[in-house]
């Protein structure tokens, strides 16, 4: 609501100033006509002042209540959306799931976590489907984010480079592309390197952008390699002749690719909300796992890929590791990322999962517990 404040001396006009109404000791018909005739007009001009007056007020409430509803406007996004998995999210948006469940919804597609995670903690989101080493940098920092679902608890990246490039020590001086400093491509990039007896000092690492841009790079020869996933891996490998020098979800390691995170102080006052997101978006897994022409669809439309090279997406991501978003990330994973940012940032020796604040369990135990999701199984 709108408080207005009306001054009524501020409506004053010649009409209302002080003696044009004195009384007279005589009047004349002709006095009393004319004071008939003034006091007349000032009532129609105070009261169309006052009109005027009561619809300006009424249109700012009316602009105040419009903002106030935007306001209500619950933003998701995917921080860096170059799998399959994010189909969840599409699908939950473009078959208006989220409304199911009394969400105004969202969703933003983005091609760098690290700026959706500046998003988020900036409140400009509500809810963020990204991953790596984000929230412990941002909670080093001070912020309150965690982690309330989760999504891939692998690496499904291979390092990809170009033709000439057949084996480890090829890659001394040369550039490789991530997608931007902070980000779990930079990570991805380091400990395959490390993997690869490679020292990350010896190799150039460039910000270069989202999955498609660094496709894009590496096929134009701006940068040597890059870390990718299916199906882009496969797509560089056969349409391009990359060669792929090492596949990280074959070692078994664990890691958190990716993961559902919010602000605690949002999730302190907007349980609810979040709680029906995740409902709608554990909806919309069960939905492409049981229509995989939507499934497919999806994917051509946000990864521009062709038939085939929606099918491996579908089938590795969504068919194969879809429920990995109903288990939060494990923590040794985690661990895992906190001794690598160490690496960087002396803030984070000795941290734990625990003392950061980085895993929320209670959504997904509210909401398993209410048989939701054995009720989308059937």
């Amino acid at each position: 609501m709108v408080a207005l404040e009306v001054d009524l001396k501020s409506l004053s006009v010649p009409l209302f100033q002080r003696g044009n109404f004195r009384r007279r000791s005589r009047t004349s018909p002709f006095d009393e006509l004319r004071t008939g005739l003034w006091q007349r007009g000032a009532r129609e001009i105070f009261s169309c002042k006052t009109k005027l007056i009561f619809c300006l007020g009424l249109s700012v409430l009316v602009l105040h209540i419009g903002t106030a509803i935007a306001a209500e406007k619950f933003r998701i996004a995917s921080g860096g959306f170059g799998t399959a998995i994010h189909a969840v999210l599409w699908a939950a948006y473009h078959k208006n799931i989220f409304q199911k469940y009394d969400l105004d919804a969202e969703y933003i597609a983005m091609q760098s976590g690290t700026t959706a995670m500046q998003m988020l903690l900036a409140g400009e989101l509500q809810c963020l489907f990204s991953g790596g080493p984000q929230p412990i940098n941002a909670n080093l920092h001070g912020a309150d984010v965690t982690i309330i679902a989760g999504g891939l608890d692998f690496f499904p990246y291979k390092l990809i480079v170009r033709p000439d490039i057949k084996n480890a020590n090829q890659l001394n001086g040369k550039s490789l592309g991530i997608t931007s400093f902070g980000s779990v491509t930079e990570l991805a990039t380091r400990m395959a390197l490390e993997k690869l007896g490679v020292n990350p000092k010896q190799v150039t690492i460039l910000q270069v952008g989202g999955s498609l841009t660094r496709y894009a790079a590496l096929q134009s020869g701006s940068i040597q390699g890059t870390v990718m996933f299916e199906p882009l891996a496969t797509m560089a490998v056969r349409n391009l002749g990359m060669n792929s020098l090492i596949d990280m979800a074959q070692g078994g390691l664990t890691f958190p690719t990716n993961f559902f995170t919010v602000k605690r102080s949002y999730l302190t006052t907007n349980r609810i909300k979040i709680i029906n997101s995740m409902k709608a978006i554990i909806e919309g897994l069960y939905t492409v796992k049981k229509d995989r022409t939507l499934g497919l669809q999806l994917i051509k439309r946000y990864l521009r890929v062709d038939d085939e090279m929606a099918g491996i997406g579908y089938d590795y991501y969504v068919a194969k590791h879809g429920d990995g978003i109903l288990s939060l990330p494990e923590r040794r994973g985690l661990e895992l990322v906190i001794e690598q940012v160490a690496r960087e940032n002396p803030k984070a020796k000795g941290q734990t999962p625990e003392t950061l604040g980085l895993l929320e369990p209670s959504i997904l135990d509210e909401i398993k517990k209410s048989g939701f999701i054995e009720k989308l199984k059937r």
